[in-house]
Formats: C-alpha cells, sequence, structure tokens
C-alpha cells in the first residue's frame, strides 16, 4: 500500500517505530481478540503496517471521508479490519465496539481538530483503554518560542539536506505562525502534557524529529 502523505522524510521511521509498538508491546496484552481502535484511519496506511508485522491483531479504524474507507475496505477485503465512518469532533456519537480496548492511536490527524475536540477525543479514549492500555498520538507539535525558531530552521535545513526533502519551511516565526492557517491547528508538547493529565494517563514523548512527534499515554 502506497504512503499517502510522503511529505515527510522521516516520518517512515517514525511510523514504523509506531507499528512496531502495537504490533508487539500491545499484542501482548490483547485479551479475546479485542481490536486496537484508529483515530483518523484514512484508507488503512497504518494498519497495513501493524498487520505487516502481526496480522494476527484486529483493527477498529474510525475515519470521517466516506471515499477514504471505501478504498480501505476494498484493500482489507476479508481481512480483520472493521471501518467505521465518524467525525472525531463528535466522538460520543461513534458507534463503536464496546471496549475496552487494549490500545487507541491517531496518526497525523489531532492537527486538523480544534483544541477542544483535541482534549475530548484524549479523555475519551482515557476512559475507554483497557487497564495498562496504551493511547499513542503521531502528529506535528506547534512552536511557541520565537527566539527558538532559528534552530527549528536549522533542524528543517538538515533534514532536507540529509534526505533530499523538507518537512517544511518559512523564513521566520511570524511567517510559521501565519502558515498555520485555521485548518492547521498543531498544539504543543506543553499542552498535550497537561490534557494527558487531566484525562488521568501517564506521559512521554517516545520519538521527536523536527517538529513531529510520537506520543503515548498508559491508563493508570
Amino acid at each position: 500500500m502506497e504512503d499517502p502523505i510522503q511529505r515527510h522524510p522521516t516520518r517512515a521511521e517514525q511510523l514504523d517505530i509506531l507499528a512496531s509498538l502495537v504490533a508487539s508491546r500491545v499484542a501482548s496484552r490483547v485479551e479475546d481478540g479485542a481490536p486496537v481502535l484508529d483515530l483518523g484511519f484514512g484508507t488503512g496506511y497504518v494498519a497495513h503496517l501493524i498487520l505487516a508485522k502481526n496480522p494476527a491483531l484486529s483493527i477498529v479504524g474510525v475515519d470521517r471521508k466516506a471515499e477514504s474507507l471505501a478504498g480501505a475496505r476494498e484493500a482489507f477485503t476479508g481481512s480483520n479490519v472493521t471501518c467505521v465512518e465518524g467525525d472525531l469532533e463528535a466522538i460520543h456519537d461513534l458507534a463503536l465496539p464496546a471496549g475496552p480496548f487494549p490500545a487507541i492511536y491517531s496518526v497525523l490527524t489531532f492537527h486538523d481538530l480544534p483544541d477542544a475536540a483535541k482534549r475530548a477525543v484524549i479523555d475519551w479514549s482515557a476512559k475507554n483503554l483497557a487497564p495498562g492500555g496504551y493511547f499513542l498520538l503521531y502528529d506535528r507539535l506547534r512552536m511557541t518560542d520565537a527566539p527558538l525558531f532559528p534552530l527549528q530552521q536549522g533542524i528543517w535545513s538538515r533534514i532536507e539536506r540529509e534526505f533530499g526533502a523538507g518537512m517544511r519551511t518559512a523564513p521566520d516565526f511570524d511567517s510559521y505562525i501565519d502558515d498555520l492557517g485555521t485548518d492547521n491547528r498543531p498544539a504543543s508538547l506543553d499542552e498535550y502534557r497537561v490534557w494527558f493529565a487531566e484525562s488521568g494517563l501517564a506521559f512521554q514523548p517516545l520519538h521527536i524529529h523536527g517538529n513531529v512527534a510520537l506520543m503515548a499515554g498508559a491508563r493508570r
């Protein structure tokens, strides 16, 4: 299956880390075939990575785009993948299998959500994880401190030099903020730390490259 978003030259490593964690560490906690939940499923690319490592897992994928789910259903015909159409901004209204889930993950979806919806999804996930379950979140981080922006520019330049493609660029901090717009709303690492804690989840950044992070929460 082709990666539907190829703009981040280092994301293959981060997604392989996520897939490896779900396929091994999470799989060891699965009981009675309980499914893993993918919030922001798209066409199922991340599920494809996970199932390539552990085809015995079951995955429930949620996405608001019917056309993406149609492609996923075609790609996963006969497999242990269930697709659910629904909007994460109304997560309490989704028709999902009864939990709890051993793991819930979301990949490059949170930056599309308003902050209130981000918090609601984290809170819902915390309540629907099995004891000891994990919430894995992979997304962009918002940079908040203008004096440090030149260092971020240096990281972007190095990534472009080493990998032949850049994550993004901006001439200065104000331009970076303006470029985010209203539909690209990444949260900061500090905000995620607070939101996870308020939901009762232990919090740990697992892998950060540039301004893209794999973060984890665990139900205590």
